[in-house]
This record gives C-alpha cells, structure tokens and sequence, in this order.
C-alpha cells in the first residue's frame, strides 16, 4: 500500500511549482494526527492562505485557499497530482498494512 509522506521542505518546494511562497521560515507546516495529510499556512498581503497535501480514493490532490482577514475564501485551487511524479520527489512510501503482515506470517499471498 502507498502512503503520502511529506515533511516542510518538501511540501514547499511542491506547492512553490503552483504558487509563489514567501521565505520557508515564514510558512508554518503542520501533519494531521494519525492520518497522512499535511499543510502549510501563511500570512499573505491579501489575508491567509493554506496549501493542503492529501489523498481521495486513493489519488492524490494539493488544495489552496486564501482567506481574507474577515474569513471569505477569496481565491481557491485543487490540483490532482500524480503518484509517480510524488514518488520522484520521495513524497511516497510504501507500507505493510496488519493485515498484510498478519497473511504474510501465515504464509497467505
């Protein structure tokens, strides 16, 4: 099974090919607990923008969002991405499931 995995230098160097960043140390990273789903929030002159790293159904998609400061959604974009070219970036990993651990113990493909 292929998981996202990401860290902040590679989330920013992603979102940079879609929209212009400001320095890395003005840009905070988060990853969402127990899932594999990751963002990078900042301060823009137009209000505050998140750029969000995660999978549906299996394909993986990179959504930004920029809030002005009364909270309205003035400018949003998603962006389907593809796993091999997330792969080139090392921005996939492959991992044993229980269940697929659990088979593999008994000897079941």
């Amino acid at each position: 099974m292929l998981r996202l995995k990401a860290n902040k230098t590679s989330l920013y160097n992603l979102v940079a090919t879609y929209k212009p960043l400001p320095g890395m140390r003005r840009v905070d990273f988060q990853k969402a607990n127990g899932r594999p789903d990751y963002w990078l929030e900042w301060t823009t002159d137009d209000g505050h923008t998140k750029a969000f790293l995660s999978s549906s159904l299996g394909h993986p998609i990179l959504t930004i969002t920029t809030h002005d400061a009364a909270g309205g959604q003035l400018y949003h974009e998603a962006h389907r991405l593809s796993v091999e070219g997330l792969r080139e970036r090392g921005m996939v990993e492959e991992v044993t499931t229980a269940m697929e651990r659990r088979r593999q113990a008994h000897g079941r493909a």
